[in-house]
């Protein structure tokens, strides 16, 4: 192999490397954001009074809607 076949197949791999860390790192950072909405909606919900509505939307148009029940749970 030539000096040129090493260097093309070094770039290869290095731009592969960089591809795949910047997949691992938007990954690792979208799930550190859905946590985060997840923790906070959460705490949204426990303070919600009985008979209190949360409504969350997304930015692709999805939503919930949480419905805090009046009574002290599903069986009573």
């Amino acid at each position: 192999m030539d000096v040129v076949s090493w260097v093309a197949l070094a770039v290869a791999v290095v731009s592969s490397l960089t591809a795949l860390s910047a997949t691992w790192i938007r990954a690792r950072w979208h799930l550190h954001q859905e946590k985060a909405r997840s923790d906070s909606l959460i705490a949204i919900a426990e303070a919600l009074p009985a008979g209190g509505r949360l409504r969350d939307q997304r930015a692709d148009g999805s939503y919930i809607t949480l419905t805090v029940p009046t009574h002290g749970g599903f069986n009573g």
